[in-house]
């Protein structure tokens, strides 16, 4: 049931990017507004029952967990930089541009603080079990229904993280089609919808596949969710490599540093996995050095 759920949500995701950017908007601005006033609801409710003695011992199975338990919901903090791959749909991009980033991650920083330190206070994690500790959270501010509405959130989560990605990165697989990083024809823009079709396929397709697969292997939840973080802090590295090089001479290059240093920190903790981001990586390289030999 699970995995029809999943289906449904990325073929969902591509039918209304297929509609075009202004009717995807729409659909994720309606999504984020139920999502935050769910959690804003369920962090409310918990407030009364936070005890400070639950914050101690604060480290009570040492750093190596805190560690990777931080790989594993580095993708959890993604979706603020997914304003940059569709930059270019603002009206006004100068201004907005770095105004949504700002805005993004402090929503998101004190969002996720509060839904921590809920759980964390209140103990939830042991009165939820390790696998759904938020719907203790939410019981306090629900009852009986807490456990069917934290099933609700997390469908509507998962959509809304789906479908801002599938906007997002079919805006990157346009960009590397245009820039000959793919074939020319994953560039071609629908004339009604203003999307490119193809790149939408190029997100979604795979997407579909990875999900097929990971029934069938049998993909365990760590492993999946690892996968996506690794590529992640990769893309991470690389980026704050080159944000030292374009910021020489620049005040601003001691932030690239600071995000290089973290980067490399957290890399060690994905493990084995991180070599499926390299091949990709490297698939990606060797294409682009035979495409432009073959010109």
């Amino acid at each position: 049931m699970i995995y029809i759920v999943a289906a449904l949500i990325i073929l969902g995701t591509f039918l209304i990017n297929y509609r075009g950017i202004v009717i995807s908007g729409k659909v994720q601005l309606a999504v984020i507004v139920a999502i935050v006033g769910l959690l804003l609801t369920a962090v409310i409710a918990s407030a009364p029952l936070v005890r400070v003695e639950n914050f101690s011992p604060f480290f009570p199975n040492g750093i190596l967990p805190i560690g990777v338990a931080a790989a594993l919901i580095f993708w959890s903090y993604l979706g603020y930089e997914n304003v940059s791959n569709v930059a270019e749909e603002f009206k006004n991009p100068k201004r907005d541009f770095h105004r949504s980033i700002v805005l993004s991650v402090v929503v998101i920083s004190t969002l996720y603080l509060s839904v921590a330190i809920a759980t964390v206070g209140t103990r939830a994690y042991a009165a939820g079990g390790s696998v759904a500790p938020f719907a203790a959270i939410l019981s306090n501010a629900l009852g009986v229904y807490g456990g069917v509405t934290t099933g609700v959130l997390a469908v509507f989560i998962i959509f809304g993280t789906v479908n801002a990605y599938t906007t997002g990165m079919s805006r990157v697989v346009y960009s590397l089609a245009k820039e000959g990083g793919l074939p020319k024809a994953v560039a071609r823009i629908h004339p009604k919808t203003g999307v490119p079709p193809l790149a939408l396929a190029v997100v979604s397709g795979p997407s579909m596949t990875t999900l097929v697969a990971s029934y069938f292997l049998n993909i365990d939840l760590q492993t999946a969710l690892l996968i996506p973080s690794g590529a992640a802090i990769l893309v991470y590295v690389i980026g704050s490599a080159s944000g030292i090089r374009l910021l020489k001479g620049s005040r601003l290059r001691l932030y690239p540093w600071i995000s290089l240093a973290v980067s490399l920190i957290m890399l060690p903790f994905v493990g084995v996995v991180l070599v499926v981001s390299l091949v990709v990586a490297l698939f990606g390289f060797f294409y682009r050095r035979i495409r432009g030999l073959r010109r």
